[in-house]
């Protein structure tokens, strides 16, 4: 699972970066609460269970999942301590966890009263009322316990964990209807690639990285657009479609795969800034690549623009001799 944690310079949830700084460049001294986040849309959190056994059950279901310690905290003071220390140990919130232990004070004091010849009704009353505040104190933390834990939606506007960037593919072009058999096959396979290519780039936390990327994608299917539409320069751009593409596609899967380690080594930071600046190498490449399929382009409308301002000079002079004639 991706790591986030609370950056308290952009005071909200956010992605962490391989070596540990926020997904806005914020260094990692700022961003406290680190943990593993489960996207909201997992299917074990509730959309499987919604289509197997109905919304009110599959409801039940996640609130007993996810929300039954809080029955700890009803317990009169001798198990209200646990819950705590059983959500600060899962969220890795020290607050919690210490909370849980200083609830568990009022108990020792009571038994250590019946354990000797002190009076039990002071230590007594005193793990009740604490045992009572111990459930408004539950109940007050648990949306931001299930913030952090499964991305729920707080009814108090608490920054919920972040999910998974999308990234926006509703401009991208698309590939005509019309095209030959030769040209789709070679343009459909790559399109794919950049499907998948955008697909993995979604589990980037760095916002830089994920930025190359996604301009490396937006060129790709100009470069695609352009085959489609100038199948004889699918030969110019070969390279694009057999290597380029591919070569991109490895990088940014195995840059993602090596992040999701969570491992921080020397060794592992230097191959992931090698994998960084490789993309602006790809970039390049397919700039070129753009270029060459677009120089037609330029050499058809210079043709035009030529055209053009023959016919203009033509009519000039054969209105200016019509004029003299006459």
């Amino acid at each position: 699972m991706p790591l986030g944690g609370y950056c308290t310079v952009c005071q909200r949830w956010v992605w962490l970066t391989p070596y540990g700084e926020c997904q806005n460049g914020h260094p990692a001294l700022a961003v406290k609460d680190v943990q593993q986040l489960k996207p909201q849309a997992d299917p074990d959190v509730l959309v499987g269970e919604v289509m197997d056994e109905g919304p009110s059950r599959a409801r039940f279901r996640w609130w007993w999942r996810h929300s039954a310690w809080i029955l700890w905290t009803f317990t009169l003071g001798f198990m209200n301590w646990l819950g705590f220390v059983y959500v600060g140990v899962r969220a890795r919130h020290t607050p919690w966890t210490l909370f849980g232990f200083a609830y568990l004070v009022p108990l020792l004091l009571t038994i250590t009263a019946f354990a000797t010849a002190l009076p039990v009704w002071p230590f007594l009353l005193l793990q009740l009322g604490v045992s009572a505040l111990s459930v408004v104190h539950a109940l007050s933390i648990r949306p931001y316990y299930r913030a952090i834990m499964f991305g729920d939606a707080s009814p108090r506007a608490l920054p919920a964990a972040p999910q998974p960037p999308v990234l926006a593919a509703g401009a991208r072009p698309t590939l005509p209807k019309d095209i030959d058999e030769r040209t789709a096959d070679a343009l459909q396979p790559a399109r794919r690639q950049v499907d998948k290519i955008l697909s993995t780039a979604g589990s980037i936390g760095k916002q830089s990285v994920r930025d190359e990327v996604v301009g490396l994608c937006g060129t790709a299917d100009q470069i695609i657009a352009e085959l489609a539409a100038q199948p004889r320069k699918l030969d110019a751009a070969r390279g694009f479609l057999t290597y380029y593409l591919d070569a991109a596609q490895r990088i940014v899967e195995g840059y993602v795969n090596l992040g999701k380690r969570g491992a921080s080594t020397t060794e592992i930071n230097q191959t992931l800034a090698r994998a960084e600046a490789s993309l602006k190498v790809v970039q390049e490449a397919f700039d070129r690549q753009l270029a060459n399929v677009l120089e037609d382009r330029a050499m058809d409308l210079d043709s035009e623009i030529e055209l053009l301002e023959r016919t203009v000079r033509s009519e000039t002079m054969y209105t200016q001799t019509s004029g003299e004639l006459s």
